[in-house]
């Protein structure tokens, strides 16, 4: 499978590292991710990248707004039309993390922004 995600990952700061935080703990991670997979296989596939593009209406319906958010992509030219499955089956799995049967906004522009290139790598050839 193709791997569709970008995204400039930043050292921790030393008073992450020294004072921790209110992350998340591995069980509880462990328990969405698993949850996750349980609807993709309820889909019949094993990860939703497998789900072929006919079936995204039926599995990851659009609110109004993410819908307009990824029309205004279009055509702004920063998606294909493979690449407008690629944000929904990469925002059907945010979803699914989050407990959700629909596609909204949030969730869309979440996933474009993932497409988008780092800035780390900005002026280095490198596309989106």
């Amino acid at each position: 499978y193709r791997f569709d995600l970008r995204l400039e990952v930043h050292p921790p700061t030393p008073e992450l590292l020294l004072d921790g935080g209110a992350a998340e703990s591995t069980t509880d991670v462990a328990a969405r991710v698993l949850s996750a997979r349980q609807r993709s296989w309820e889909r019949g596939v094993g990860c939703n990248a497998a789900l072929p593009a006919k079936r995204l209406d039926e599995v990851a319906p659009l609110t109004d707004e993410a819908r307009l958010l990824l029309r205004t992509a279009l055509e702004a030219g920063q998606l294909t039309g493979r690449g407008l499955a690629r944000v929904r089956l990469v925002a059907r799995t945010m979803a699914d993390l989050a407990g959700h049967s629909h596609l909204d906004g949030e969730t869309v522009a979440s996933a474009l922004a993932l497409r988008a290139v780092p800035s780390s790598v900005l002026g280095t050839g490198a596309t989106s």
